[in-house]
């Protein structure tokens, strides 16, 4: 399949193409109709003194647009599948940066680089939550690769998961915790959430 697509036209409209080519960073955004002109007239205004570009697309333009979010959150395991004799697996974090944090890029350690082969990132721009996706070399673990870029996101002030909730892989912070216990106090919904006691009436929980 993959060698086949290399036949099929192109799905994305040219406009968008382009400023795939001129532009490291791309911001959807869609309004409502009684939105769209107030929210042009002020794009144009920022634009007049901000770096960058706008244009407002046609109908096909904004479908085409929305549905390439969806290829965007497969390529990482698609490109694993092409590349499966490099790949090993992938992390998959959704982390929630800090309000108005302009670092949105982490700097990891050469440690930790030299076991990525690629790094994607995607996101929901108004609550600053980003979907970040790597490919791992092949030999590498990829579960301790995660668990070794914890800290990393710890100091930058960031929490994770964003929008999947802790589950059975995250410790989950005390204020958590003390939600759960309210909401179940026998502890029998859901034992071993946020990596918690799984012991009934949360005894002998370690904080």
């Amino acid at each position: 399949m993959q060698a086949l697509s290399v036949f099929i036209p192109t799905q994305l409209p040219k406009r968008m193409l382009d400023y795939r080519d001129k532009f490291e960073h791309h911001l959807m955004l869609k309004t409502s109709a009684t939105l769209a002109a107030p929210m042009k007239a002020y794009l144009e205004q920022f634009f007049t003194t901000a770096t960058g570009e706008f244009f407002e697309c046609t109908p096909d333009e904004g479908s085409r647009a929305f549905l390439h979010r969806f290829a965007a959150a497969g390529a990482a395991v698609r490109y694993r599948a092409v590349h499966h004799r490099e790949a090993e697996d992938i992390v998959a974090l959704d982390v929630a940066l800090r309000r108005n944090d302009r670092e949105w890029f982490e700097k990891l350690p050469k440690e930790i680089e030299d076991k990525i082969i690629v790094k994607l990132y995607y996101g929901h721009f108004l609550c600053h939550v980003m979907h970040q996706d790597y490919v791992i070399k092949k030999g590498y673990n990829a579960m301790d690769v995660e668990h070794s870029m914890l800290p990393g996101l710890d100091q930058r002030g960031a929490r994770y998961p964003a929008e999947h909730n802790v589950g059975h892989l995250y410790q989950a912070p005390d204020v958590m915790l003390a939600h759960y216990r309210e909401l179940d106090p026998c502890n029998c919904m859901n034992p071993g959430i946020g990596l918690a006691t799984k012991k009934k009436n949360w005894v002998a929980e370690s904080v």
